[in-house]
């Protein structure tokens, strides 16, 4: 029992000097690059309820959800569904559905590969993957 106490700690300082981590090998470690945008900044630069949203004219108004801080990041198509990617000036992402109602007066209508078309007060809207938001007949 002596003897496989003592091969086994013999064992285990061998291997520790086998592979020593010295400060040199921590120093040689490469700089990591920050995000470009904070992820710590909270909801400071998101539109909320009772922020501005982008009506018909181009010309913004009270109330709903905020279309000047949205940006459409991609879409995304399966079989069955289909998903419109936004992002926030904050870092944070959201996914949204067809037929999705995002606030009284914005709603997405149909995703497809290069654009999204939205309703903004009873308007259709063309929102394409450069974010140029033009108005629709329809």
């Amino acid at each position: 029992m002596n003897i496989n106490k003592i091969l086994i700690a013999f064992l285990f300082l061998f291997l520790s000097f086998l592979s020593p981590v010295t400060a040199e090998d921590i120093k040689d470690l490469p700089d990591e690059e920050l995000p470009a945008i904070n992820p710590f900044l909270g909801g400071a630069g998101v539109g909320s309820t009772t922020g501005e949203s982008l009506s018909s004219d181009g010309i913004t108004q009270s109330g709903g959800l905020s279309l000047k801080n949205f940006k459409l990041n991609g879409v995304i198509i399966g079989e069955s569904k289909k998903f419109a990617i936004f992002s926030f000036p904050d870092g944070r992402t959201v996914k949204y559905e067809e037929d999705t109602i995002l606030s009284n007066n914005l709603m997405i209508l149909d995703i497809f590969s290069d654009r999204v078309y939205i309703k903004i007060n009873d308007v259709e809207h063309s929102l394409d993957l450069n974010n140029n938001l033009l108005k629709t007949e329809g």
